[in-house]
């Protein structure tokens, strides 16, 4: 009897325990900013020893992956706030970043352990970046040291804000992105947990071409509210809002009701009008994106921008924010993706810069990319790591999972079944009052704005 009234209360203290994150959050938002991995971007913070960023490595890529007697080039703290170059980031060319190769023969990492043990040789991974820039588009270089740009990374004085928000809350150096590609197909798996055997940034994506279950229409479903805010206006931008992709977002008219444009954002966090979900858009890709040509310094202000509405509203004592990148937009990185089970069985094929067709199952997630958890329920400062529940990594899908978890709704494909999940995170026994409501400046060079202001234009 009393093992009996020991396991109940055991039973009932683990649930009260589980529950109790659900209490503190009602609303999350996230912002998916655009192309930069982790090492190029948040590889050069310092604030934490434990960070598995450039600094702590000695990684370097060689000019050929055929000629390894040429001196390797080593990643330096010097990336220029306009990446006039915008690196390959194609299911083939992360190929050649990734294996060194268009065709990896060993795609999944079970099959690289096995022949590493065999003793077969393997070419050495993620060393492929600065190739594969002079590749695909050595013919706007005019020297070497331009496509080494796609190793170097900043310094923390040039992402005070990324580097304030870092510190203040948890950063994620273990944060893979959905696919080793494009945009596009990695915001479907963020938003529906695949991207349908799309593997390119093709039109279905700009015309509602997209036929599985969103988490749009999943939230919809179980009466949750939700907003997809986006700086762009439709047509204007290469890249539509993310919740655009979907035909059910047009048959069932939210098109017309729950896309807004990112003023919107600003006035509902302000009036205390958010809705429990929150999915902002960028513009893309000259200004506040982060992708090439957009200014580090303005990406910076748009984020900052971004935070400030959220931890200045009604709404913060009860808001999860995440902070994440698409992909990794052909920058380079040293942490291998690892293998993971595709959202379904459908495949997708290109043909690489070599002529020949490669194959992918989305059996393998993209290369790192930053990511930050902000709560004022989450901890100061932390550093996570790899993910230890459901037997998964933490990538895109992660918030699906999370999602799933705090909405008790089903998980949408088995990567996000597979998907490490963080509430485990949002452990502050009370809430915080120590976040900061305004974020340092990122100084912009007026100069340089000049310089790209043919490329385009803010949305209002």
């Amino acid at each position: 009897m009393v093992c009996v009234q020991i396991a109940v209360i055991a039973a009932f203290s683990s649930l009260a325990l589980a529950s109790d994150w659900r209490d503190k959050i009602q609303n999350v938002v996230v912002l998916v900013q655009e192309n930069r991995s982790f090492d190029t971007f948040a590889g050069g913070l310092t604030y934490n020893k434990t960070i598995d960023g450039l600094v702590h490595h000695n990684y370097c890529n060689y000019v050929s992956v055929d000629d390894d007697s040429e001196v390797c080039t080593n990643e330096t703290a010097t990336a220029k706030n306009v990446a006039h170059d915008d690196p390959n980031h194609s299911i083939t060319g992360v190929n050649m970043q990734i294996y060194n190769t268009y065709h990896p023969k060993s795609p999944d990492l079970a099959e690289i352990l096995v022949e590493s043990l065999l003793g077969v040789a393997i070419p050495p991974q993620m060393m492929g970046f600065v190739s594969e820039q002079l590749i695909s588009l050595k013919k706007n270089f005019t020297s070497v040291g331009e496509a080494e740009e796609v190793i170097k990374y900043y310094a923390p004085e040039q992402i005070p804000v990324f580097n304030e928000i870092a510190q203040n809350f948890v950063l994620f150096d273990r944060w893979f992105s959905s696919i080793p590609g494009p945009t596009n197909p990695n915001r479907a798996y963020i938003t529906s947990g695949t991207s349908a055997g799309h593997g390119t940034n093709d039109d279905a994506f700009s015309d509602y071409g997209l036929t599985q279950k969103s988490v749009f229409q999943q939230l919809d479903e179980h009466n949750i509210t939700w907003k997809n805010y986006s700086n762009s206006t439709f047509g204007s931008s290469p890249f539509n809002p993310d919740a655009a992709f979907y035909s059910w977002t047009r048959t069932s008219g939210r098109n017309n009701t729950n896309i807004h444009k990112l003023h919107k954002f600003h006035k509902d966090a302000a009036d205390g009008n958010l809705p429990q979900f929150s999915y902002i858009n960028p513009e893309c890709c000259n200004f506040q994106s982060f992708h090439p040509p957009s200014p580090i310094s303005l990406g910076e202000d748009f984020v900052k921008d971004i935070y400030e509405s959220v931890r200045n509203s009604p709404q913060w004592n009860t808001t999860l924010f995440i902070l994440t990148f698409d992909e990794h937009g052909g920058f380079g990185d040293h942490v291998l993706p690892p293998a993971c089970p595709a959202g379904d069985d459908l495949t997708y094929t290109e043909t690489a810069e070599d002529g020949k067709d490669y194959t992918f199952d989305f059996k393998r997630l993209g290369v790192r990319v930053p990511t930050v958890l902000i709560s004022p329920w989450v901890g100061k400062g932390l550093i996570e790591k790899k993910g230890t529940n459901n037997g998964g990594e933490y990538t895109h899908t992660s918030i699906l999972k999370f999602l799933s978890e705090l909405w008790s709704m089903d998980d949408l494909t088995p990567r996000v079944s597979w998907s490490s999940t963080f509430e485990h995170l949002i452990n502050e026994p009370v809430l915080r009052n120590d976040t900061p409501s305004r974020l340092r400046n990122n100084p912009v060079d007026d100069a340089m704005v000049e310089n790209i202001g043919d490329f385009g234009g803010f949305d209002s």
